[in-house]
């Protein structure tokens, strides 16, 4: 068995045997909605709080003063936490979808780089600066979709997906990436970066009988024993809320 860390979210670390396990990279899957860029924080935020472990995210979608303010919504003052040197947000929104449409607008030398000439060196160097700075021990990349915004060749895509994802198990820290679900069904086909990571959490908004729930799904989680089955989850104003003890639709 793998040695793990605790979640800190109520719920999921009963799923996953304790904890994710220490220093692999979970992919977390889900529509716009779900609820992955605050489950991902809250997994940074309860580590440096409650389990003495810095982390670092980085942002691929959103500025700083604008996820500093949604995340005090949630009670977790990431600010204070970055003036006490447990946390570094890094701004990668350079590399997102709308910062490529603004350089096609404003005709700009595009810095959307191909194959091996990846902007992802980049960024994962100055994820590995913030990382020793603070001796982080967790990290969270959202999202993984803006990323992909910039390769609009199939075999680009996969290739800075691999690079990435390979990259990001050579650092060593409990690593959460976001990105979205393209499928609702049980049929969905598997991305090549599923096959990469150690472990692989869905969630989704599912519809039975005029009724709506939130479920969440443990696909696999390398090293330790699970609970795979799909459970239902909440989002309120103290973040998410696994319940992996209740059935997901009330029996008719």
């Amino acid at each position: 068995m793998s040695e793990t860390i605790p979640t800190g979210i109520y719920g999921l670390d009963e799923m996953v045997s304790g904890g994710f396990p220490k220093g692999r990279i979970i992919l977390i899957l889900g529509g716009p909605g779900a609820g992955k860029t605050i489950l991902a924080s809250q997994f940074l935020y309860k580590g440096l709080s409650e389990f003495n472990e810095n982390g670092v995210l980085v942002s691929l979608d959103e500025s700083k003063p604008h996820y500093y303010s949604e995340m005090r919504n949630f009670g977790w003052d990431f600010q204070k936490a970055e003036d006490e040197g447990k946390f570094r947000f890094i701004d990668a929104t350079r590399l997102s979808r709308v910062a490529m449409l603004k350089e096609q607008m404003m005709k700009e030398e595009s810095h959307s780089l191909r194959g091996k000439l990846l902007p992802v060196d980049k960024l994962v160097e100055s994820l590995q600066d913030k990382i020793k700075e603070i001796d982080a021990k967790r990290v969270a990349i959202d999202t993984l979709a803006s990323l992909f915004y910039r390769f609009l060749d199939p075999i680009e895509r996969r290739t800075a997906g691999v690079d990435l994802i390979e990259a990001l198990s050579d650092l060593k820290t409990t690593t959460l990436v976001t990105t979205e679900l393209a499928q609702l069904t049980r049929e969905r086909t598997l991305s090549d970066e599923e096959f990469l990571v150690h472990g692989v959490i869905v969630m989704q908004t599912l519809f039975s009988g005029g009724s709506t729930v939130r479920g969440l799904q443990v696909e696999k989680m390398r090293g330790v024993s699970v609970n795979s089955n799909v459970v239902p989850y909440t989002i309120d104003r103290t973040g998410i809320e696994v319940y992996p003890a209740m059935s997901l639709f009330r029996d008719k």
